[in-house]
């Protein structure tokens, strides 16, 4: 069962030295699964808690210090939306959605997981809001077109990705976090079978987003053929790196699947 983490963030009530449409754009736009993984693993436990049921829109205050660091979030309403109503105690989840977003440091310079978001002295945030949605093929649409890249995830079949983004993030950005993966598994290796066991899975997660990037840069019929020619290299040869990776983990790649 897929999960989709979908940030449809609007922010008003911005209070600081830059001007409020200014943060709260860059705001809105940092704000990204990949920055905000502790809000991600709140609504993982209460998606499958909930039978994987129910969609949210959360309306948050949040106060953030010069350093880019979330200091205190209040959840001031948690609605339930969608075309299945959850009647669910919202109140754990609401707890674990406060407690999430405290202590989170969003990066001041756009990193692999999205664009930065800088305050200098700081800035209070009124009504901020964020859906969290489910699994349904057309809400997962249209949080793609609020978000450049969705996390969707974790995944009941781990060997299709166990956490994907979608659409696939930019190559470069996915070569470094398939380098920094491996060189992050080989030193867990024999020290931590957990953490390695992990590792790999990530690992491999971005060498199947790596051979999506790749194949729909491919799909661009306008390529000049020498550009062509060093694209199928580079997707022939993240697949058999997925392969291979997933051989260690005991995973099949889809596209390999009979």
């Amino acid at each position: 069962m897929s999960r989709v983490l979908a940030f449809a963030a609007l922010a008003s009530g911005l209070f600081g030295c830059t001007p409020p449409q200014k943060l709260a754009a860059e705001l809105v736009a940092a704000a990204t699964p990949g920055h905000l993984r502790p809000v991600v693993a709140c609504w993982e436990q209460e998606y499958e808690a909930s039978g994987f049921e129910g969609e949210y829109m959360a309306t948050l205050d949040l106060e953030i210090s010069g350093s880019e660091v979330i200091e205190s979030a209040r959840v001031t309403a948690l609605e339930p939306t969608g075309e299945s109503r959850s009647e669910r105690d919202t109140g754990p989840f609401r707890a674990c959605l406060e407690k999430a977003f405290v202590g989170i440091e969003l990066p001041s310079k756009e990193d692999a997981d999205g664009p930065g978001y800088s305050s200098i002295v700081g800035a209070s945030v009124r009504n901020y809001k964020i859906a969290f949605l489910g699994d349904q093929d057309e809400r997962r649409k249209r949080a793609g077109g609020r978000q450049a890249h969705v996390l969707i995830g974790p995944r009941a079949d781990r060997c299709q990705g166990l956490y994907v983004y979608h659409p696939p993030r930019d190559t470069s950005a996915l070569f470094t976090e398939i380098a920094l993966g491996k060189a992050r598994a080989e030193s867990a290796r024999g020290k931590d079978r957990d953490q390695h066991a992990r590792e790999l899975q990530k690992t491999y997660d971005l060498q199947l987003e790596l051979a999506a990037r790749l194949r729909a840069d491919l799909a661009d019929a306008s390529l000049p053929p020498a550009n062509r020619k060093r694209l199928t290299e580079a997707l022939d040869t993240a697949r058999t790196e997925a392969r291979a990776t997933g051989a260690v983990i005991g995973c099949k790649p889809f596209e390999d699947r009979r």
